[in-house]
């Protein structure tokens, strides 16, 4: 086609629009005013409120091929505003959108609907009032005209080609002050695009809203506090009066939801909501929710990235709470629990509100179910749990859980300076019912709940370092309640000892809440062979620690571990000491052994002690005694107890059967040796069938006196007296010691230093009495004196004037 041709053509399809479009500005500049005035009076005459615009003005074609026309300050009020001054509507600015092409068929047909800034304002007082009242048909003739005809009615004809409303900065409040609820979100970019069929309006919401509240209930507070979200909403609405919601997209800031479900307004109405979501942080979740809930459950600082699944059921206009489900999957997560961080934590739950069907809806009726929640105590330990939470407003717990721990990958949570664990398996199963919040109450050091549980230790083997206590084996069943643990058995392997535990433990509870608390351990312990020479390798100051978790819960323990044990072994030892049946109570705690009432079979007769060790925080410690010895061999006495830290008189010399009771004290070294000078004590004794075998003292005497008597092995007849300790001093009254060689009398200082005096008072009459003779009871008559005293480490017997010539002498 010739392009002047093409041109000619295309100016007459120019010309022809313009004129038709001048002609149709025309018409509508002409009655414009008409127009105006007409939608007002016809508005107001169908309404119980007033409706008030500053003006109309037409522009053609800004909305597409047609015309459209603005409303501006438009005002919607209803009669009790002069009361409330609460207007129901204000736009600043309303355009429509007429199709040119049908209004030139002669039919006015609306294609889409733009407000801008506005703000839409319902509310309902405490009298039941509400200002909706202003949109109500003023009478039954009115209700009849508008809702009989299809076709009749101005409005329906209007907006049934009604295809897109676009809103910008457009704010809606809605107010139930009878029911408690409140709405309130501006429509600050949104775009409905509108599709009808015989039965059903579809609409395609899409653009930005920023949320303020959305109230159901004004005393649990409101959603989306002051949340921006974008919308992409596929609704429709029936005949039937029902909202459905087809699959749709929320976005609520960087967290997406999809959605669906449907809002029925017959009768009391029903909304039921399906919502999804797989990425959403707890901490995010938790501001879209109301703050007294989000703080009450932020409080339990379980905050992972979960998948949640949320269904709403409930009545729209009966103002009770809908019915709520809700399930969710965790990523895992870093859980701070009461007992200690759990790492790498992962669980599903399920909440719901109606938890009993038969009872309505309520925070009482409300339940979380957790069955099945892993993560690792201390990052090492593996824990299983499950756990129900029920009746929200005074939460209620009750949780089961297990973990199996390996002993060797707890190195890490123990200080090798103290203890460094080797092999085993601990495994522990429990259970608690109570109270949530809180779980334990450091104020009383209990739990608010009931606790049931048993743990169970397989090879279990680890060294003590400080004392260098290496424990080969460690069996044991331990079941516990609340604050207390019974221990059903417990087998110790160390070194060669085989120790037999039972008996029970208070306090310990306490220690897995991080707090402290006197623990007290009433236990019985059996050892066939107990050996007690690694006393000796007690450390009273450990090396330097470094703060470890189960290290500083081991030492808290310790430090505040008060051990009542009854005690029975067959056998004991400790370097020389050995007893045979043993038995008796031994009292443990950070600063103190003591013993009670021990008995035992030792040095060939029996044995019966009280005493202990004390001041261990001490670098000198204390030790004590007191007992009695029946029918003993004094040899072994003397091997047992190393010769007493002297050497005079020694196992090798002595021979008999020694009966006492004693009182003993005395300060130990670090390295658990005598400390000489610090011994005091009170001896009674009874020695029977003694003898006194290559005593050197007396074999000097025989090489002065008696050269032909048996001083290798001297006999005596039975010896009592009574021996006072002061430090290294043993003081003694004078004895009369009837021996097979001769009768002496004896008495004075024994010192296991220097300072030995003793003086020995010979009569001079068993140098010619023979044996047979009747012995001697008295010093009646001469006597030889010889003092033994002590010389530069060496014992030195001198003669000494009989003190009765000394007196005759004094007198002449």
């Amino acid at each position: 086609m010739p392009f002047p041709k093409f041109l000619k053509i295309g100016l007459y399809i120019l010309g022809s629009f313009a004129i038709v479009a001048g002609g149709a500005l025309t018409w509508a500049y002409q009655y414009r005013d008409d127009v105006f005035q007409y939608l007002l009076k016809e508005a107001n005459a169908r309404i119980r409120g007033t409706v008030t615009a500053r003006k109309l003005d037409f522009t053609p074609f800004a909305g597409g091929f047609g015309l459209s026309f603005t409303l501006f300050d438009i005002h919607l009020r209803d009669s009790a505003y002069a009361i409330h001054h609460k207007e129901l509507l204000a736009l600043e600015r309303l355009t429509v959108h007429i199709d040119l092409r049908q209004l030139l068929r002669k039919q006015l047909q609306i294609n889409s609907v733009t407000v801008d800034k506005g703000k839409l304002s319902v509310f309902v007082d405490k009298n039941g009032y509400s200002n909706l009242q202003a949109v109500a048909p003023k009478d039954s003739s009115s209700i009849q005209d508008t809702t009989t005809s299809t076709e009749g009615s101005l409005g329906k004809k209007l907006l049934k080609s009604l295809r897109q409303i676009k809103m910008k900065e457009m704010e809606v409040h809605l107010q139930d002050s009878l029911k408690g609820k409140e709405i309130h979100f501006c429509l600050e970019k949104i775009t409905n695009d509108l599709e009808r069929t015989d039965t059903c309006l579809w609409v395609h919401l899409r653009g930005k809203t920023q949320f303020h509240q959305l109230t159901f209930n004004m005393n649990r507070g409101g959603f989306l506090e002051n949340k921006a979200t974008e919308l992409d909403l596929h609704l429709s609405y029936d005949l039937h009066r029902r909202v459905g919601i087809s699959p749709s997209e929320v976005l609520v800031e960087q967290d997406k939801f999809r959605l669906r479900g449907s809002f029925d307004f017959k009768n009391e109405g029903r909304v039921q909501l399906f919502v999804t979501t797989d990425t959403i942080a707890a901490p995010r979740a938790l501001s879209i929710l109301p703050r007294r809930l989000a703080k009450r459950i932020a409080k339990h600082k379980v905050l992972p990235v979960v998948k949640a699944e949320v269904s709403v059921d409930g009545p729209l206009r009966t103002g009770a709470d809908p019915h709520i489900e809700v399930e969710v999957q965790t990523q895992t997560f870093l859980y701070k629990s009461a007992i200690g961080p759990l790492a790498q934590t992962l669980g599903r739950a399920h909440f719901t509100n109606r938890a009993d069907t038969s009872l309505p809806v309520s925070n009482q009726n409300s339940r979380l179910v957790a069955p099945h929640v892993s993560g690792l105590l201390y990052g090492v330990i593996p824990m299983n749990l499950s756990f129900t939470i029920t009746d929200f407003d005074d939460p209620f717990l009750h949780m089961e859980g297990n973990t199996k721990a390996n002993v060797a990958r707890c190195k890490a949570l123990f200080d090798p300076n103290q203890v460094q664990p080797k092999s085993g398996n601990v495994v522990v199963n429990f259970c608690y019912k109570g109270k949530i919040s809180p779980i334990f109450d450091p104020k009383t050091n209990r739990l608010n709940g009931k606790l049931d549980g048993n743990a169970k230790l397989e090879k279990v083997a680890f060294l003590y370092t400080p004392q260098q206590i290496d424990i080969q084996r460690v069996d044991g069943f331990v079941r516990f309640a609340e604050d207390k643990a019974d221990l059903t058995y417990l087998h110790v392997y160390h070194q060669k000892n085989q120790v037999r535990v039972s008996g029970n433990v208070t306090g310990l509870t306490p220690y897995a809440f991080g707090t402290t608390a006197s623990v007290k351990a009433n236990v019985s312990i059996f050892a066939p062979d107990l050996g007690l020479d690694w006393v000796r390798n007690y450390r009273p100051t450990p090396q330097k620690t470094t703060k470890k978790q189960l290290t500083d819960i081991t030492s808290k323990f310790i430090q505040n571990l008060d051990l009542k044990v009854h005690l029975a072994a067959r056998r004991v030892h400790y370097r020389k000491f050995e007893a045979q049946g043993v038995s008796g109570r031994v009292y443990m705690t950070r600063q103190a052994i003591r013993c009670e009432d021990v008995k035992m079979h030792a040095f060939g007769g029996d044995f019966r002690v009280t005493g202990g060790i004390e001041q261990f925080d001490l670098p000198t410690h204390r030790l004590y005694a007191k007992g009695n010895v029946a029918k003993a061999d004094v040899q072994k006495v003397f091997y047992a107890f190393e010769n007493f830290g002297q050497q005079t008189v020694s196992d090798q010399n002595l021979s008999g059967t020694l009966s006492t009771d004693f009182t003993y004290s005395s300060q130990l070294s670090k390295e658990f040796e005598l400390v000489p000078t610090s011994m005091s004590g009170q001896l009674n004794f009874e020695l029977v069938d003694g003898q006194l075998n290559r005593f050197a003292p007396l074999l000097r005497i025989q090489k002065l006196l008696f050269k032909r008597r048996n001083f290798q092995q001297i006999r005596f007849d039975t010896l009592k007296n009574q021996f006072v300790l002061q430090g290294e001093e043993l003081s003694m009254g004078q004895m009369k010691v009837v021996s097979s060689v001769l009768t002496f009398f004896v008495g004075g200082r024994y010192s296991f230093g220097d300072k030995t005096d003793l003086l020995v008072h010979i009569p001079l009459n068993n140098l010619k009495r023979n044996p047979d003779e009747e012995e001697l009871e008295t010093l009646d008559g001469n006597n030889l004196l010889i003092r033994a005293v002590d010389e530069r480490g060496e014992i030195r017997l001198k003669y000494d004037m009989d003190w009765r010539k000394k007196v005759r002498r004094q007198n002449k």
